[in-house]
């Protein structure tokens, strides 16, 4: 397999076409997960926060988007980002330059960015992924990927807080 443009023009990346194949079949649309896939420290951070979410923490409830054949190619991403309820977007950082560039393709898509540098101690010394020690944007994608799963599953995460208040609430009602 391979990635080219095919006979006709269009650009196909045969792996993701071959990785989306049964994803596209099943009846109930995934949320796609995405990351900036910035240049630098940050950029990594998020695009191993978006990877580890998506390849094993939420494997089968999700899809890992890759930006650039959703807004460039046509192996199928732009199909997952049309039928997807939302986009959670792992940003590096505010720029949030994965949410704008997905926009330009599909202005009327709804994202939940997700600021990797909000849920983390940043170093602004570290600039080029090779500043981290390494391991180290795996554990900082250990403490950005809880905020991820919170944008992908709000509802499930949501009625599991109110259940939790309403059992809390009832043990209290019956003291």
């Amino acid at each position: 397999m391979s990635c080219q443009p095919t006979p006709s023009g269009k650009r196909i990346c045969a792996e993701g076409a071959a990785y989306l194949a049964p994803i596209l079949n099943e009846p109930t649309p995934r949320v796609a997960v995405m990351s900036c896939e910035g240049a630098c420290a940050k950029g990594e951070i998020a695009r191993v926060t978006a990877n580890l979410v998506s390849y094993r923490l939420a494997r089968d409830s999700v899809v890992r988007l890759c930006l650039g054949d959703a807004v460039t190619a046509d192996s199928g991403f732009s199909e997952v980002v049309q039928r997807a309820p939302w986009v959670v977007s792992v940003e590096g950082c505010p720029l949030c330059c994965g949410s704008r560039i997905l926009r330009t393709r599909f202005p009327d898509v709804a994202i939940r960015a997700v600021v990797a540098t909000q849920y983390y101690d940043y170093d602004a010394s570290k600039f080029e992924i090779h500043d981290l020690a390494p391991g180290e944007a795996d554990a900082i994608a250990q403490k950005v990927a809880p905020q991820t799963l919170d944008a992908i599953h709000p509802v499930v995460n949501n009625a599991a807080v109110n259940a939790n208040a309403a059992t809390s609430h009832s043990k209290e009602s019956n003291h």
